[in-house]
């Protein structure tokens, strides 16, 4: 019996391991988000097409996501077991795993334009600001559309541990990091920064809205992101080429972005309750948290409210506020 085989000119299936632990990490993560992609459509039929397209939009690629790195696996680990192709295992003709690649830069870059959009409401639609945090996601689609395309033309999942690709992969991840720390410090500065500006009863409503952007920018979204982000920056550089660790973390991060986001969208209807309950049920507090929640800017402009972002304060209502406060 012949045994002349062409030695394998990628890894070896011990070291595309991480490749299958990242499936099992990814599955619940999907499975969270069907979760609040249909709390979502169940609870804010009235959002605007706009809104909702972005939600489906994203869970559809999420979901391809899954399927093709799914494949991916099932190839590498699977079909590359038989003898006759171990030739195919690493390279990137016969498996799937550039896309899932590609679809977690793009959704990285939609859900942080999504964020921005949400900073340009709260911040009195500061142009600067938002221009420097689309740029700065923007810079993390090209890197890590380069690396990927990069990795394309090689044809070997080992060419990821290229020079060109670790200067590509530490400016992607750089500033996707810097992009999410930017979105998070806007939200934080200048609703506490409003907080100044109103009077007591409205004053309760930003407190309110402040802890909810810590709670959903830092505790749901920056510090996870961060983290698994720095785990995978870590991982992809100081562990051995023969080893693909980093991609457990590097899939994982599409599915916490837009988990994230629909934790955003659909915390709205709880606040909103929770400070109508506690007195807020009309005036300033009430148009605020519409107006704050509301982040696809389709609520209606309520022209007697005592508060407005990014605006000064209405006298006359202000008065009243106080009066009834």
């Amino acid at each position: 019996m012949s045994t002349d085989q062409a030695p394998p000119q990628g890894p070896n299936i011990e070291g595309l391991t991480p490749f299958l632990i990242a499936i099992t990490v990814c599955a619940p993560l999907w499975g969270v988000t069907i979760s609040q992609a249909a709390a979502y459509y169940r609870t804010y039929k009235k959002d605007n097409i706009y809104l909702k397209t972005l939600v489906g939009v994203s869970v559809a690629l999420n979901t391809a996501q899954m399927a093709t790195l799914a494949y991916t696996v099932y190839f590498w680990i699977i079909v590359c077991r038989e003898p006759a192709n171990y030739a195919f295992l690493g390279l990137l003709g016969n498996a799937l795993v550039v896309v899932p690649a590609y679809i977690t830069y793009f959704l990285t870059t939609l859900v942080q334009c999504f964020y921005a959009m949400r900073v340009w409401f709260v911040s009195g639609k500061k142009v600067w600001l938002v221009a420097l945090i689309f740029g700065l996601s923007i810079i993390q689609l090209a890197g890590g559309f380069a690396l990927v395309s990069y990795i394309t033309t090689i044809n070997n999942i080992i060419a990821v541990y290229s020079k060109f690709n670790r200067i590509s992969g530490s400016i992607e991840l750089g500033s996707s990091m810097l992009c999410d720390i930017i979105i998070s410090a806007s939200l934080w500065w200048y609703l506490g920064r409003a907080r100044g500006k109103v009077f007591s009863r409205t004053r309760k409503a930003v407190d309110v809205l402040i802890l909810q952007a810590v709670n959903i920018g830092i505790l749901t979204k920056q510090v996870p992101i961060v983290i698994v982000a720095l785990t995978n920056l870590v991982t992809w550089l100081v562990i051995p080429p023969t080893n693909f660790t980093w991609a457990v973390f590097h899939f994982s991060l599409g599915k916490i972005y837009v988990n994230s986001m629909l934790v955003s969208l659909n915390s709205r209807e709880k606040i909103r309750y929770n400070m109508n309950s506690g007195g807020n049920k009309s005036g300033g507090g009430a148009y605020l948290v519409h107006s704050t929640f509301d982040i696809d800017g389709t609520t209606t402009r309520n022209p007697t409210s005592d508060f407005e972002l990014g605006a000064t304060t209405n006298r006359k209502d202000a008065t009243a506020s106080i009066s009834s406060d």
